[in-house]
């Protein structure tokens, strides 16, 4: 059993590291900024499972909560993208449209767009300076 265990980690260890091992300089820097883009993404991606549209409004609400923090924390003087700023603004912007949405199909289109948005977030940070 205890070999087992050896054979895990050491087989399991190069997938961690690539995942939440050294992350580019500028991530560092804007984890914030990313760490609030992932949230929103999962509450959008709930919003887009949902069966109802009281419930999928209820989520896309704190994804755009989120959303708008992610948009604060990429323009902090650590951080300072821009790119990820607009990705996270759009993020806000397709949500609270889909909150408007008197239908089921329209929300899940808008939110979907919101939930694109929120992972162009995680693309533009390794690029910010």
């Amino acid at each position: 059993m205890k070999s087992l265990s050896i054979f895990l980690v050491i087989c399991t260890a190069p997938f961690l590291l690539t995942f939440f091992g050294d992350r580019n300089p500028a991530q560092g820097k804007c984890g914030m900024a990313v760490t609030y883009a992932e949230m929103a993404f999962k509450d959008f991606k709930k919003a887009y499972k949902a069966t109802s549209l009281d419930d999928a409004k209820k989520l896309i609400k704190t994804g755009v909560k989120k959303a708008t923090q992610s948009s604060a924390y990429s323009i902090t003087p650590d951080c300072n993208c821009g790119n990820a700023k607009n990705y996270a603004l759009n993020a806000v912007t397709f949500g609270n449209k889909a909150i408007k949405s008197n239908d089921l199909d329209s929300l899940k289109e808008l939110v979907k767009k919101a939930m694109d948005a929120s992972l162009d977030v995680l693309t533009a940070v390794p690029d910010c300076k």
